[in-house]
């Protein structure tokens, strides 16, 4: 079928492009992010390398990703989505296939941590994003929160996948199937559904008769680094994600350990976790919906509210029941925060020049990301408990609202 008889058909056009995004950052996000510790003793193994090192792979890949987002972001707004995503595909691919075949450390960084993070970054949230942002102006936030959703729910989806298929199979087989998931399943869906704006097949956003009344913005070519650098709306925008992001490897991957100390067993530890994850998927969507009809500088007050209780309640609790209901308030919180950056750089600067914008963060916003687990680690060791860093991290929080509060959107100017 057509671009032409599809954008025809009685559903709008943007949610089919939100359902193909919602796949995309499945794959991208688990084949990628969540397997890498399922495969991380294995590669360990077969490396002769110590878990130290292998994990830096996917450090590698997070970097390279960030890194090359400036560069991505521009193509986008310059060349056809769609041949970029294929491209993407392809480079996945290829890096998986490499990857399955790998003898030393120096190899498995050549291939995940440069190759596959090229395909990451051509098929990842950016281009997705991008379209969705392009695609939507009333519904924008629901739209993204549904399609993030999918970055949350591949970790529950292919998690257990992949370590069933690396007990029956061997890590290698495994590797070599994520290959061919791109190219059977993404790669055909992108010929058909990877179009940037509603105006290339004569639609318009939400599939209106019209052009939104978005208020006049900056042309998106004409977005550089040293430009976005010199601007304070960005500025503030990292100081306002920067915990969010940080929190996600500080809590997320230490939680565990932090209630398996409390002398709960592992089982309880996990469920914990397991909470923590399912409320930062239901988060997405829900808090982007809110985002398409409440104030979105309230909204996300609320989502680091949701957070600074949930990390309140952890401090004060040594009890299965405090700890969970710690994990509904830091989980809903958390999981926030994709969506909303996406929804403020809209707002912000437009949807011509998001893909520029957002490319152009990712390298800012990196080492948030970076030093969560590490920063969290390292409080442990000197002091025995995880909970000086969880504490730091409230402070860290009440930064990010003082720079909320500076923000100011175009549409609270008029």
């Amino acid at each position: 079928m057509s671009d032409t008889a599809l954008a025809t058909q009685r559903v709008f056009f943007g949610w089919y492009i939100v359902g193909f995004t919602f796949i995309a950052q499945f794959i991208a996000m688990g084949t990628t992010f969540y397997a890498y510790g399922v495969l991380l003793k294995p590669l360990t193994e077969a490396l002769d390398a110590d878990r130290f090192v292998v994990s830096l792979g996917l450090s590698l890949q997070m970097a390279v990703t960030a890194l090359i987002s400036p560069w991505v972001g521009k193509l986008i707004s310059e060349r056809p989505v769609r041949h970029l995503m294929a491209v993407g595909a392809l480079a996945t691919a290829l890096g998986f296939f490499a990857m399955s075949q790998v003898q030393a450390f120096w190899q498995l960084c050549i291939a995940f941590g440069v190759i596959v993070a090229i395909g990451m970054a051509l098929i990842g949230p950016l281009p997705s994003n991008t379209m969705l942002a392009n695609w939507f102006f009333e519904r924008r936030g629901r739209a993204l929160g549904i399609s993030q959703f999918g970055v949350s729910i591949s970790g529950t989806v292919i998690v257990p996948v992949a370590a069933y298929l690396v007990v029956e199979y061997g890590w290698r087989t495994t590797v070599g199937v994520f290959g061919f998931i791109p190219l059977l399943i993404l790669l055909p869906l992108v010929f058909k559904f990877a179009v940037r704006t509603p105006e290339e097949l004569g639609l318009f956003p939400d599939g209106a008769d019209g052009p939104p009344p978005e208020p006049e913005m900056d042309d998106g070519d004409e977005w550089t680094m040293s430009r976005a650098l010199r601007d304070p709306r960005i500025w503030k925008l990292v100081a306002v994600l920067g915990p969010s992001f940080l929190s996600v490897g500080a809590v997320m991957v230490a939680m565990h350990s932090h209630v398996t100390d409390l002398g709960m067993t592992a089982i309880e530890a996990s469920s914990v976790v397991a909470l923590m994850t399912f409320f930062g998927a239901i988060a997405k969507p829900l808090f982007g919906t809110l985002a398409d009809y409440l104030n979105q500088r309230l909204v996300m007050a609320i989502s680091i509210v949701s957070q600074v209780t949930g990390l309140a309640l952890i401090l004060a609790s040594d009890s299965y029941f405090g700890l969970m209901t710690a994990g509904v308030f830091f989980g809903l919180g958390y999981g926030a925060g994709l969506p909303m950056w996406s929804v403020l750089i809209v707002a912000l600067f437009g949807r011509e020049a998001f893909a520029r914008i957002m490319g152009i963060m990712s390298p800012m916003t990196m080492p948030f990301t970076l030093i969560g687990l590490p920063f969290t680690t390292y409080i442990f060791e000197v002091t025995g408990s995880y909970l000086p860093a969880f504490g730091t991290l409230i402070g860290m929080f009440a930064v990010s609202l003082t720079a909320l509060a500076m923000l100011r959107l175009p549409a609270e100017q008029k």
